[in-house]
């Protein structure tokens, strides 16, 4: 008996322990097949997937519509799977609302997609579960913009094309949409061992290196062109630490920066040696006269 009060109690410790330091998750949204009608409650998320490069009209940045969306959805890549996720309004009216696809923000005018995915139908609710929608809603973490394009494909594809990379490991960072020209393009990270510069004729690439003691975590990488605002270019994800034995490259001064530095250092110590030579004379002066 005493046993099992005691097993009991420290199991109610711990998960009390476990409550208190742990974020709550959320649920994970509920699939729409295509062409389907699917019942909804309030506040209740739900995603929308389809293979990449299956159809013409679904693609890498395409919106998911609604009226029974709190906002649009994004399509986004997911290791070549397209998935949008949407969160259904807490102020829609009961009833069947159609869920379509549209053009992709700012690129409504040069391509335009309406296309028809499906539906949604929207149960009755009382006023108290809408206010109670409103503060669960509210509550939801953002949904991730993150992309996770094939290895195959250069990176990045999208500046949220986010690739997994440990401390100490090479990418290849590189660009054809851009228009940058050879060598006006520097690329500056927190978590680079140095920052970069871009060259190529029609593509511009660099090798970038993750320092050995990056830290996990979310980093942007910075577009740095001559003669423009620098911009967020991209972004990656260091995770897990460096291997043994890591060490960050060491750092030699440009040939271009000695060059000119050594004249400096040249009429500096010419200087210095013409005021030793007057002071030292000075000195022999003064002790002759005396």
């Amino acid at each position: 008996m005493r046993v099992g009060l005691a097993t009991s109690l420290a199991l109610l410790l711990s998960g009390v322990s476990g409550g208190a330091l742990a974020a709550p998750t959320a649920d994970p949204p509920r699939p729409m097949p295509s062409g389907a009608e699917l019942p909804v409650t309030l506040g209740e998320r739900i995603s929308i997937s389809t293979d990449a490069g299956v159809s013409g009209d679904a693609w890498n940045g395409v919106r998911v519509v609604s009226p029974a969306f709190v906002s649009d959805g994004t399509l986004r890549m997911n290791d070549r799977v397209l998935t949008a996720v949407v969160t259904v309004s807490c102020t829609a009216a009961p009833g069947s609302y159609e869920v379509r696809f549209g053009s992709p923000v700012g690129d409504e005018n040069v391509s335009k997609i309406d296309r028809l995915w499906g539906s949604v139908r929207v149960a009755p609710a009382e006023a108290a579960e809408r206010e109670a929608c409103e503060r669960r809603v509210a509550e939801l973490p953002p949904v991730s913009q993150e992309e996770h394009w094939p290895e195959d494909s250069g990176w990045p594809a999208t500046p949220w094309d986010v690739r997994s990379v440990r401390p100490g490991e090479r990418m290849t960072a590189s660009d054809g949409f851009a228009m940058a020209s050879d060598g006006e393009v520097t690329l500056s990270s927190p978590a680079f061992t140095r920052s970069v510069v871009m060259h190529g004729a029609k593509l511009v690439s660099a090798v970038v290196q993750i320092r050995c003691d990056a830290q996990p975590g979310l980093y942007v990488v910075r577009w740095n062109e001559q003669g423009k605002s620098a911009k967020i270019w991209a972004r990656y994800r260091v995770v897990d630490t460096a291997a043994p034995g890591c060490q960050d490259p060491v750092v030699t001064p440009r040939a271009s920066a000695v060059r000119w530095s050594a004249p400096w250092l040249l009429g500096g110590a010419a200087a210095l040696s013409a005021a030793g030579a007057v002071g030292y004379a000075y000195l022999r002066r003064r002790k002759a006269s005396r």
